[in-house]
């Protein structure tokens, strides 16, 4: 009995802390246009790819821009196939704003779909696993909220794109 009195002091308010799951609010779309990769050939990590950022553009409810050329998509495709991408870029908004975007995230696909996106074909979305955790990095003010807050992302490679749909995570 003194047991199950314990228990249910210890255990029987872990719902008073308890939160609920995470909720999803659209952020933007990212539409980056892209040069063809610089294979760097395998590492000690994998096969090194670095693909070179030309521009695009930003769409979202309360953000437009225009992504500024300059950046690039480090990537190390593994043994197993599965990429693991680090694109470091940036962006301009509307009203002048320049946003830095730090983006990490993995695309999982079979060899014969990762052979196809790696020649620059397009590929159903659905037929491989792309998501990633863009940061982003704001000078002080309109924007400088978005230094505090998670995001997350599902992508779409393209011949000579990618398209990034971005939530923030409430």
């Amino acid at each position: 009995m003194k047991t199950l009195i314990v228990a249910a002091l210890l255990f029987g308010n872990l719902g008073l802390y308890a939160q609920d799951a995470p909720q999803l609010e659209f952020f933007c779309e990212l539409n980056v246009t892209l040069d063809p990769a610089v294979v760097v050939g395998d590492t000690p990590h994998g096969t090194r790819r670095i693909i070179p950022i030309t521009g695009g553009s930003v769409s979202g409810p309360n953000i437009r821009g225009e992504i500024i050329k300059g950046g690039a998509d480090w990537q190390i495709v593994r043994k197993d196939g599965v990429a693991e991408l680090e694109a470091h870029y940036q962006f301009k908004t509307e009203d002048g704003t320049v946003i830095y975007i730090k983006n990490v995230g993995v695309r999982v696909a079979t060899p014969e779909v990762a052979a196809k996106i790696a020649k620059g074909e397009n590929v159903d979305a659905s037929l491989y696993y792309f998501r990633t955790t863009p940061r982003f990095e704001a000078p002080t003010g309109e924007y400088a909220w978005i230094n505090d807050t998670l995001f997350i992302c599902i992508g779409e490679r393209n011949t000579n794109s990618v398209v990034l749909k971005v939530w923030r995570i409430l």
